[in-house]
């Protein structure tokens, strides 16, 4: 039997700290039950682990950012509701990971593996303290730290969204706002392929500077 280098063996589901970056902003309101059905989902999914799993949850509108839940156990994570995800307003994207990571990468627990979730279903349009090239800089120096970054994106072009904030290919997934629960499903299973595997980085290319803004 192969071990990884904390010396657990091979498919054995590693401590993890899950930060998801979930869109709050009007265009949402089209899938507002099928997405709080699916974070409910992923969320019991989560619990459900033998390993632990600590979370952080930022919710994000033009009119706050607000981490719901910050460096908790996932037993501490309360399912979302019609009064606790209540979509409006524009898309400060790179504010709310601004904001997520800079508190997130300090708060991160030792010895776990970090993943870091940006679902959004439309590109940033109000940010007013991060510009792209910072956020891009910011998660490249995540990336060499450990974590590993995934762009849930719908209706709009996902590649070039996630190329610009440097985030690998292969890390990138376009969905449609009608099969949001399912994308919290496939979401579900690549967490626990990933909390299962000695991959400890991004796959991102050395790119340190990524496209211009």
């Amino acid at each position: 039997m192969t071990h990884h280098q904390n010396g657990l063996p091979d498919n054995m589901p590693q401590p993890l700290y899950v930060t998801l970056i979930l869109d709050e902003t009007g265009s949402m309101q089209s899938c507002k039950g099928a997405a709080i059905t699916g974070f409910n989902q992923y969320v019991a999914r989560l619990r459900q682990e033998p390993a632990e799993t600590q979370f952080t949850l930022t919710l994000f509108n033009a009119d706050k950012t607000e981490v719901r839940h910050k460096t908790v156990p996932i037993d501490q994570v309360q399912d979302l509701d019609v009064e606790t995800y209540r979509p409006h307003d524009t898309t400060p994207l790179y504010d709310a990971i601004g904001r997520t990571l800079t508190t997130a990468r300090q708060e991160a627990p030792a010895g776990m593996k970090k993943l870091c979730v940006i679902l959004t279903d439309g590109l940033e349009n109000a940010s007013t303290e991060y510009t792209r090239k910072q956020i891009f800089a910011l998660i490249k120096s995540c990336e060499k730290e450990g974590w590993t970054f995934i762009y849930l994106g719908a209706d709009h072009d996902v590649w070039a969204a996630g190329e610009d904030l440097g985030i690998a290919g292969d890390n990138r997934v376009s969905f449609c706002r009608a099969n949001i629960d399912e994308t919290f499903n496939q979401l579900s299973e690549t967490t626990a392929q990933y909390r299962r595997s000695d991959k400890r980085s991004n796959k991102a290319s050395n790119n340190e500077t990524g496209p211009e803004a």
